[in-house]
């Protein structure tokens, strides 16, 4: 080492992790001995930095700060000095990079334990494996780490940041183990249940009043509904040789395996068929939904306020297009209620009424044992595949990643049998839900429109009429209903007349309802049975839905057609 008396330096200690930081002291003996070289061989040290950061890159905040001051003050300093190489990077690419860069400023990197004279070529090399051996055994550490996370991952057990609905926990051999949360495990169960229905859109369900305490953001919310760590399983991603893998997990599931399919199921279909969100305002339910009488383009509506500096709320035409079609919104809001009201039955007709869908009902639970059989017999047959599947890989046939291929594609194909026999199996308690329900619906349109939020009441008005209202004058042209809908109420004089004649059959009476199939469900209208959003419980029922097994037929059924759509 040549004769530093009168150099200057600047002196830089890191450390990689805080617990070095706090308790091992390493970046005081770093300086500290930094130190005491600089003063045994008059160095002056123009500044000190230290920092606790990883050496992979030189991506460090303090060290950014070290070379703008060596850029802004080069002439006065002769050296970067540190520990040793390691402290000064552990990437022999980045390093010499970085060794150069300062050399270029005529600043010389050096390291008390690894000196290096510069004039010397025969001592580059020592260089270079020192910073090669850095980065060789940081490498090894990084792998060692992988390996015991993916030994862990394997074993079914949570070693990343706990998901919301879950807290920090230990089972019996004091091992980590994440634990329900007491307070939202709950709250997360029921936004899976809500959201696998296919009845709200991610954002409509975050600004539920319900789910507020999850404090959910719209960039995290498609993130937590395709964590399958809530489904009681870990994905283990691939890693070089070793293909991906779902495992079971050591934690306690927030929701079953099936809600978990059902719930992509939706996201699928929701990002193939994805629709411009609407601006709703509650003052507006019927923004989106009324035509112009005069242009026939769409009206929109807005609040104008007065001289008074009240605000009034009127629907009206674009401006642009020339057309001056305006009226308030409380003329339009009073003749639809009025509207709505019209639809309710008699007493006697609704009792005959109910007897239909009973036996429609009876009717399309027959045709639904025939699709039971069929998918049983399917899925029986997809299980004898997977056998011969594994045999084939035991057998070394097939390679794994092939088996595994195929067995995900039939496990797919088993999951959506089993949950199309869930929608078909149905109970006589179920039966009686359903009709009561769909009976309390008809009864109530009126009420389920004013006590729902806008989203619910653009939902209710697209089920009921096929075409957007036209508002002239102080009243609603004939407006046009789905086909479903205008059947029952077309037939309320026949429905009248008949429950005074004795003698009828039931199943001849029924042939006025539509057939199973007649009119095509509409996927906008499935909301009526969410247990968040409907606004007065059937007769004698304490909860707004009924089971999840019928929900999506009763929903279909109570908004398209009398008779139950499978």
């Amino acid at each position: 080492m040549k004769n530093l008396t009168g150099k200057s330096a600047i002196i830089y200690s890191r450390v990689s992790t805080t617990d070095q930081r706090k308790y091992g002291n390493s970046l005081r003996d770093q300086s500290i001995k930094l130190r005491d070289f600089c003063n045994s061989n008059n160095v002056d040290i123009v500044k000190e930095y230290k920092e606790d950061y990883s050496a992979k890159n030189f991506e460090r905040p303090e060290y950014q700060k070290l070379v703008n001051f060596a850029k802004d003050n080069k002439e006065k300093i002769d050296y970067l000095l540190v520990l040793n190489w390691d402290r000064f990077s552990r990437n022999i690419n980045n390093g010499l990079s970085q060794i150069d860069f300062f050399s270029k400023l005529d600043i010389e990197v050096n390291t008390l334990e690894s000196w290096r004279d510069y004039n010397d070529a025969y001592q580059l090399m020592p260089q270079i494996i020192n910073l090669a051996a850095s980065e060789v055994e940081n490498t090894i550490r990084s792998e060692r780490v992988m390996k015991g996370n993916r030994r862990a991952l394997k074993d079914g057990r949570w070693i990343n940041m706990q998901p919301k609905g879950y807290v920090k926990g230990r089972d019996a051999e004091d091992k980590p183990l994440m634990q329900p949360d007491p307070n939202l495990s709950q709250l997360v169960t029921e936004l899976f249940e809500v959201f696998s229905t296919g009845l709200y859109s991610q954002n409509e369900l975050r600004k539920l009043p319900k789910f507020k305490e999850l404090n959910l953001k719209r960039s995290t919310m498609s993130k937590m509904l395709m964590q399958i760590a809530y489904a009681g399983k870990i994905r283990v991603t691939a890693f070089k040789e070793e293909a991906e893998i779902i495992v079971d997990a050591l934690h306690k599931p927030l929701i079953t395996m099936d809600i978990y399919n059902k719930v992509q199921y939706v996201l699928d279909k929701k990002r193939r068929y994805k629709q411009k969100p609407k601006k709703l305002d509650e003052r507006l339910p019927l923004r989106g939904l009324l035509t112009c009488g005069k242009c026939g383009s769409n009206l929109t509506g807005s609040g104008s306020t007065s001289k008074t500096g009240k605000k009034h709320f009127y629907y009206h035409c674009n401006p642009k297009k020339g057309c001056g079609e305006r009226f308030t919104i409380n003329a339009a809001h009073q003749k639809l209620n009025e509207y709505l009201k019209s639809f309710k039955l008699e007493n006697e007709a609704l009792e005959l009424f109910k007897l239909i869908l009973e036996d429609s009902w009876s009717k399309t639970e027959h045709s639904n044992k025939t699709v039971i059989a069929k998918n049983k017999k399917q899925i029986i047959q997809l299980n004898a595949n997977k056998e011969t599947l594994l045999d084939k890989l035991m057998k070394e046939v097939i390679k794994d990643d092939t088996y595994k291929k195929k067995e995900s594609s039939l496990n797919d194909e088993i999951t959506k049998l089993e949950d199309e026999l869930e929608h078909l199996k149905c109970s006589q308690e179920e039966e009686k839900e359903v009709v009561n329900f769909g009976i309390h619906l008809i009864q109530n349109l009126e009420s389920m429109y004013n006590n729902g939020s806008v989203s619910i009441k653009q939902k209710l008005l697209s089920s009921i009429f096929s075409e957007n209202l036209i508002f002239e004058g102080d009243k609603y042209r004939t407006p046009k209903t789905n086909k479903g809908f205008r059947h029952i109420y077309k037939n309320i004089n026949m429905l009248e007349s008949l429950k005074q004649k004795t003698g009828n059959k039931l199943s001849n009476v029924s042939r006025s309802v539509p057939g199973t199939g007649l009119e095509p469900v509409r996927t906008n209208v499935h909301w009526i049975l969410s247990p968040t959003c409907l606004p007065i419980p059937p007769p004698g029922q304490g909860k707004c839905c009924l089971s999840k097994r019928t929900s999506e037929r009763v929903m279909r059924f109570e908004l398209t057609t009398p008779t139950l759509a499978r």
